[in-house]
């Protein structure tokens, strides 16, 4: 009975871990472009976008773009380790970033946040 148990206490776990993933909306048409714009035509440009648009985040706000891999230990794959989540830095206008992190397979984001003084706007 006990596994059983922890079953159901993982699954409640892991259905909250999958519920604070960071909002998304569809992507305001000026915040996609700039970003395909800015990003070379990044294929999760869009989803960047729509969570972008879902922090309050205008198209005007958004100076440059930088692409990294994201600060995490990775997964080891054939003895090597491999960050499976890439980071969108986007330089705001006034300062400071808004980091976006995803996974570039399924463009599934992961985090939104604010770094170097920057200030995510309440969403409308």
């Amino acid at each position: 009975m006990h596994p059983i148990r922890t079953l159901v206490v993982a699954g409640f776990i892991l259905t909250g871990c999958i519920a604070a993933a960071p909002p998304e909306a569809a992507p305001d048409p000026a915040v996609a472009a700039k970003l395909r714009q800015l990003s070379g035509g990044n294929a999760c440009s869009d989803r960047i976008a729509g969570a972008l648009t879902a922090a309050g985040i205008a198209a005007d706000r958004i100076t440059d773009y930088d692409l990294a891999p994201a600060a995490t230990s990775g997964r080891r794959s054939g003895g090597t380790r491999r960050n499976l989540q890439r980071q969108a830095w986007l330089k705001m206008a006034g300062g400071g970033s808004v980091v976006v992190q995803f996974e570039p397979s399924s463009c599934r984001i992961a985090l939104v946040y604010a770094r170097d003084g920057a200030v995510l706007p309440r969403a409308s």
